[in-house]
Parts: C-alpha cells; sequence; structure tokens
C-alpha cells in the first residue's frame, strides 16, 4: 500500500497537497506508486500526527477533507489499475471517497466516528480498522490491542459486514510507545492467528523506528525496511509504506524466503 498524504503538514514530510491545492501533484505520485509496485494507493486528507509530538498538529474539518481528497480520488479512478483507499477517521469523508472512485476504507481511528459502522454496512466497502485506544495503554498492549479490536470487529458483523471485508491494524505509533510498537510488531504473528483476520502494518518512518535507530524521518529507510521484513515473516497481509520503491523488494524478497519455510521446499 503506498501513501498519498494530501496534505501540508504529514509527520512524514512527504505530504503533496500545499494549503493552496495542488492536484497534479499526488496524482503523479500515486501513478508513480503504482508504476514500482504498489497493490493499493492509500489517500488521505488529514495528519495523524500525534499533537504530544507535535504541538502544531490541527484537526482537518470533514469539508476541508473532502475538498482535498475528493479531486485527486476522481482523477485517479480511471488512470489506476489497483484500489485506491481513503484514509480518514470521518464517514462523510468515506461516502465521498467512495462516491468517486475509491475501494476502501481505512479507518485510523478505530470506528471513532459513530457513523463509520453504518456506511461501510451500506457502502459494503471492505474497511481498514486502525487500532487506537486514547488515553494510553497500563496493561499488556498486546492483549488490549486483541480485546480493542476484537470489539470493533462485533461493532461490524452486527450490522452484517461480512469478515471477509474486514483488515486489521494494530495501529502502530498511536498512542503508544516505542517499546509498546515494538511489542505489537514482535505480535504480529499472533494477532493474525487470535482474530484470523488480514493485518495490515503501518511501520514506515514511524517514531519509533527513530527512538531506536536514533535517525530522523528522512534517514528511516533501512529501519523501516527492518520492520518489513519481519512483518512478512510474521504473516503481515499488507504493509503500508512512504517508499514504494524500496520495500518492493524487500517485500518481494522477505516473501519468498517465508513462502519457501511454509512450503517444505527447504527440505525437497
Amino acid at each position: 500500500m503506498g501513501i498519498v498524504n494530501a496534505t501540508p503538514d504529514s509527520f512524514s514530510g512527504d505530504g503533496v497537497l500545499p494549503a493552496t491545492g495542488d492536484i497534479q501533484n499526488a496524482v503523479d505520485q500515486a501513478l508513480r506508486m503504482e508504476d514500482e509496485g504498489a497493490d493499493i494507493i492509500d489517500v488521505g486528507g488529514e495528519s495523524t500526527r500525534p499533537p504530544s509530538l507535535y504541538p502544531d498538529a490541527k484537526p482537518v474539518d470533514s469539508d476541508d477533507e473532502i475538498r482535498r481528497v475528493v479531486p485527486i480520488i476522481e482523477a485517479l479512478a480511471g488512470r489506476l489499475d489497483v484500489p485506491i483507499s481513503i484514509d480518514t477517521r470521518k464517514a462523510s469523508v468515506v461516502v465521498a471517497a467512495v462516491d468517486v472512485g475509491a475501494a476502501i476504507a481505512n479507518d485510523v481511528s478505530m470506528l471513532g466516528d459513530p457513523e463509520m459502522v453504518g456506511i461501510v454496512a451500506s457502502t459494503q466497502v471492505p474497511v481498514i480498522v486502525s487500532h487506537i485506544r486514547q488515553g494510553g495503554h497500563k496493561g499488556y498492549i498486546v492483549q488490549d490491542v486483541l480485546s480493542d479490536l476484537e470489539g470493533s470487529i462485533d461493532q461490524l458483523i452486527a450490522v452484517r459486514v461480512g469478515r471477509s471485508k474486514i483488515i486489521i491494524d494494530p495501529g502502530l505509533g498511536f498512542a503508544k510507545t516505542t517499546e509498546q510498537s515494538l511489542d505489537l510488531m514482535r505480535s504480529i504473528d499472533r494477532i493474525r492467528d487470535d482474530l484470523k483476520l488480514p493485518v495490515l502494518i503501518g511501520s514506515s518512518r514511524k517514531s519509533f523506528i527513530g527512538s531506536v535507530t536514533g535517525e530522523p524521518l528522512e534517514d528511516r529507510l533501512f529501519g523501516t525496511a527492518a520492520t518489513i521484513a519481519l512483518a512478512i515473516q510474521s504473516g503481515a497481509d499488507i504493509v503500508r509504506v512512504h517508499d514504494v520503491k524500496e520495500m518492493v523488494s524487500v517485500v518481494k524478497m522477505s516473501d519468498e524466503l517465508v513462502r519457501v519455510v511454509e512450503s517444505g521446499a527447504q527440505n525437497g
């Protein structure tokens, strides 16, 4: 999954939509990512930078967010051969994005918008449920995440969203410390096995990588690659990345190694 941040204030510094609006930059980035091997293009119009780390982080109202993402999705819908996901925490943005061609709802608030469950049910698009627990965690992080995600899954199933349409994301870095994010990285296989759903991992350029390597955002390519390799080895189904070209190589090699081990070919 290639990330297209239609924001002027992305945490990763790669926002392609300045405050004045420039659709073509975002479209060009998405098309390039598809050429580089992305299987999904994830378009978002609001930065998820945590205010605890970025005091200037400001929420975006739904109208502004729609104005940012809809023209980009409209421009891409007839040109991409891969699906577009809408990265948002607002049900109204999902509706607007799906209307112009988005095929997946990537909910970064764990169904925080009370209307999100109904919208996912009515549009029948697959949904990525990303974990977040406001206020942080005091218990064992893996069990907290499993419990919280189970609750969200139950909400979706209650309105007849099929399990085949649900993808889970443990929410690395979202209201989590470095050690908690690392614990989740080490537990991807358990999360996948316990919840029995596809898992998306979004580790790209995250602050927990910088905490370990001591590197700034622009130098976290190799740290990100290590997390992607581990994610694939642990059974992750989707990895959400900024650097598509480089991470496609990491995914291909990691996936090949894992598939050989799983098939028993090393003993053949």
